[in-house]
């Protein structure tokens, strides 16, 4: 009896846990897709645009109060043609749309992402003046004038405890954002800008966060879950940065997956399936607003210290719960002028084609946009270079597609009808405001660069049938093809790389029978390759360049070069020819997924097979 008296006083004496909630929300990537609309196919889009997550947002906020908070993760301002429109007619003095559309949900701070910086530093700053919320970038530095960020902020917030109390919690926020921006917005920035590694400076900034008071941080990290080892300069840097003592939450962005996720496997580092890097909760909401990041806390307070006693990580759909109804046509009415002002100009004709033109097969090889790109990047660099001392050199190009279907969507594809081709046409083709650069490449680099891109595909059996053909973790803009050169793609032999640009088998070999005009190509021919300054300056991890190999940065965008040699020619008509081919194998076939609108489009060798559960169609391609 005593010994139960002495246990039952014992469970009296221990204090009961005390905890408190908190939400954190996140939006990443938005590109500039404000509203439910599709630009790049002018039509409605229900299941993009940050408009659709506005209910979610509301309820969310309403549950918990001040004890919700919601950030952006950067890659806001640019994107769509709607962005590029707003870049070059001007704010006018009016707040811009989409921030305005933040200040009316209540956004508690926003980190910056490389392409905030596409339309230079004064639009940047125009852009971010009408912010009612913190912007926050912990390793990009102005080298002149006022800061367009903070290194870090403290937020202040009072939380409900189990036990009916209120108390008080210091959260430090910070941000990062890939170092390479000084390159890839190099033409636009000239040298305004300073860039750190991202794990350094976050070494250098916990310190400093924990001395102001900060009791929980949260690093938004517009960086992707890529290598584990910190490199200096990375640009996918979220493992290695959660796994610096004193950050407690990681929000990620840049890379456009979903986080946690079935499709990203998992590794000592990385659990998918909880949603933590090192232990801690992560998030990555893709991109377009297509989903909401959310991350729920359960915080202990142990009297003394706030910590991290459970957690859960989920990805949320948008949708209406009538919660939002008036700030939606509030944000709607807001965006009105600049949506109107961007149909009318992206409707303007600027060329013609007799045939269609489309993206239905871009996984599984070049299509006619990548062509008609590949094209002007060419004309345009070999008249750059005709009277330079490279100008006898031959000039090929690389592209890679961008709208492809994957997880972007069953309606993510190019589709132009015969007849005009428009603006918004030419933007849904090249919709970046990446420089065109001129690289020098020699055969055995070129060869690299292709066994890069071949990573894109599985490895095949010879003799089975429908076999996987994609590998569902490689990301379609990595897919580079070389125009100009003509080549052949083994599949029955492993790939060099993985799916994010590693060396994995350094041995492997599935590019075969390259040649240029009929010749073969050795490994010491030189080529100078016309190629975007997003690729030139590492992104991707696709290539190495050294600068003395850059011979010319154009002043003009990529699809302004593009438009300029649409409308100088007026006849686009094109007949596709791709530059290379799968090994054929006897009784071998490959499945691939696109658009149900492909099955009208099929070569000789594609089958349609049915469709699938989200909207998809699956097709064989007999090799």
């Amino acid at each position: 009896m005593n010994s139960n008296f002495g246990a039952y006083v014992s469970a009296i004496d221990q204090p009961k846990m005390t905890t408190a909630p908190l939400r954190i929300l996140e939006t990443t990537d938005l590109h500039m897709q404000l509203l439910n609309y599709d630009y790049f196919s002018d039509k409605p889009d229900p299941e993009t645009g940050l408009i659709q997550l506005v209910d979610s947002i509301k309820q969310a906020q309403s549950e918990l109060g001040p004890a919700c908070l919601l950030f952006d993760n950067g890659d806001l301002l640019q994107g769509n043609p709607l962005a590029d429109y707003l870049a070059t007619h001007g704010l006018h003095g009016t707040t811009h749309p989409m921030i305005a559309a933040l200040n009316a949900l209540g956004y508690d701070g926003m980190a910056l992402g490389n392409h905030e910086f596409d339309y230079g530093l004064d639009f940047l700053r125009e852009s971010l003046k009408g912010a009612a919320f913190p912007i926050i970038c912990g390793n990009l530095t102005v080298k002149e004038g006022p800061a367009i960020a903070a290194p870090y902020v403290i937020l202040d917030r009072m939380l409900t405890c189990s036990d009916g109390q209120e108390r008080s919690i210091k959260i430090g926020v910070t941000g990062f954002a890939p170092p390479q921006i000084t390159q890839w917005d190099g033409a636009v920035l000239a040298g305004a800008i300073a860039a750190q590694d991202i794990v350094q400076s976050a070494q250098q900034l916990v310190p400093d966060m924990k001395s102001a008071g900060a009791d929980l941080i949260i690093a938004l990290c517009h960086s992707g879950i890529k290598e584990s080892k910190a490199v200096p300069g990375m640009e996918n840097a979220a493992v290695p940065l959660a796994a610096i003592d004193g950050i407690d939450v990681v929000l990620t962005g840049h890379t456009h997956e979903l986080f946690p996720g079935t499709d990203k496997p998992g590794t000592a580092e990385v659990d998918p399936v909880a949603g933590t890097l090192h232990g801690k909760p992560a998030v990555m909401p893709g991109f377009y607003g297509r989903w909401l990041g959310v991350i729920d806390l359960e915080l202990r307070w142990n009297g003394q210290n706030w910590s991290i006693h459970k957690h859960q990580t989920t990805l949320q759909k948008g949708g209406s719960t009538g919660k939002g109804a008036a700030l939606r046509e509030k944000i709607l009415k807001s965006a009105e002028p600049a949506h109107q002002g961007t149909l009318a100009h992206i409707r303007q004709p600027i060329a013609a084609t007799e045939n269609r033109i489309h993206s239905y097969f871009a996984t599984v090889g070049p299509d006619a946009s990548q062509q008609l790109l590949a094209n002007a990047k060419m004309r345009h660099i070999r008249s750059a270079m005709q009277d330079s001392q490279w100008a006898d050199l031959p000039v090929i190009a690389a592209t890679a597609p961008f709208r492809f279907g994957d997880r972007a969507g069953v309606g993510h594809y190019i589709d132009i009808p015969a007849g005009p081709i428009t603006l918004r046409d030419a933007a849904a083709i090249y919709p970046f405001a990446n420089t065109l650069c001129a690289v020098l490449r020699n055969g055995a680099e070129l060869r690299t660069w292709l066994e890069r891109a071949a990573a894109h595909f599985m490895q095949i059996q010879p003799g089975r049938q429908d076999q996987p053909l994609v590998h569902p973790h490689s990301a379609g803009y990595n897919f580079d093809t070389l125009f100009g050169l003509n080549y052949e793609i083994d599949l029955a032999k492993p790939a060099r790389f993985d799916s994010d640009g590693r060396v994995v088998k350094p041995d492997a070999t599935r590019i075969k029978s390259l040649n240029f005009q009929g010749k073969t190509v050795d490994e010491d021919d030189q080529f100078i390759v016309a190629t975007n300054s997003y690729r030139t300056y590492g992104g991707g991890g696709v290539l190495t360049v050294n600068s003395n190999n850059i011979l010319y940065t154009s002043a003009q965008s990529t699809r302004d070069i593009l438009i300029d040699d649409l409308r100088k020619r007026r006849d686009a008509t094109i007949t596709t020819s791709s530059p290379w081919r799968l090994t054929g194998y006897a009784q071998t076939s490959g499945m691939f997924r696109s658009s149900p609108k492909a099955q009208g489009l099929l070569t000789e060798r594609m089958t349609h097979l049915g469709g699938d559960s989200d909207g998809f169609d699956r097709y064989r391609l007999n090799l």
